[in-house]
């Protein structure tokens, strides 16, 4: 295990953009996740689709020999700056990137749009892909290019994690009896918590999301359920466990 006491937390101002909580925690659920069910590698290629301040990167520093790599990018500009300067110094098999995607809640003024997006990573590069809070903020055609290109830049038996908030039964049922953080609305094909900012918070129907996957070839192995609509869960959002 490798010596990570040198790589201080980001500053409290930066955990508060990213939806507060215990920062290490959080991050070493999502990656213990992955290593129990996808196998996770000391020497992985990792791609962390949203990185944010780096919240994946911590536990995977501590599991990630220098034979592995961790690539991130984001669309904001600070997290990046922070992760570069403060982990890649001391780390250099992890690396950040910032993007300029659009988003009309998050970045309106970016001229990119998610649905035209190219990873910056040649084919097959890596055996695991995270989007933890990525596509609980796009539009079904953006969510539909991302997964055409992490089918490009993902191993032939890579896996991918994704979180979402899935709309079915259960979860229509919750929010009927206000137990949930958010009230989706059904929005076109999608649906939003908030129709004159839809982007903010955006939930897919359930078999909706799961055939956007099988319409590459992915199958989603297992679903777990989030606690935002009220549910006893150890996680926030919805994750879907993706592999070929």
């Amino acid at each position: 295990m490798r010596d990570i006491s040198k790589i201080s937390e980001p500053p409290e101002d930066l955990h508060i953009c990213f939806g507060g909580g215990d920062f290490r925690l959080s991050g070493k659920k999502m990656i213990d996740l992955c290593r129990e069910k996808f196998g996770l590698r000391p020497d992985s290629k990792v791609l962390d689709i949203g990185c944010g301040i780096g919240r994946l990167s911590y536990p995977l520093l501590e599991y990630l020999s220098e034979d592995g790599a961790y690539e991130g990018f984001d669309t904001f500009p600070v997290g990046v700056k922070w992760c570069t300067e403060n982990i890649t110094p001391e780390f250099p098999n992890f690396r950040y990137q910032h993007v300029e995607i659009y988003n009309s809640t998050y970045n309106p003024a970016a001229k990119t749009k998610a649905a035209d997006f190219i990873f910056p990573y040649e084919d097959e590069s890596f055996d695991l892909i995270t989007l933890n809070s990525v596509f609980t903020h796009m539009m079904p055609e953006d969510i539909m290019n991302y997964i055409k290109e992490m089918d490009r830049v993902l191993k032939v038996d890579g896996h991918i994690l994704a979180t979402f908030f899935l709309i079915n039964a259960e979860s229509n049922e919750l929010m009927d009896l206000g137990k949930s953080v958010h009230d989706f609305f059904k929005f076109g094909i999608f649906y939003t918590a908030d129709p004159k900012d839809p982007m903010d918070a955006v939930g897919y129907d359930e078999k909706f999301a799961v055939n956007m996957f099988a319409q590459r070839g992915f199958v989603v192995q297992e679903t777990i359920p989030g606690n935002w609509c009220g549910r006893e869960s150890n996680y926030h959002q919805d994750i879907l466990l993706v592999s070929r």
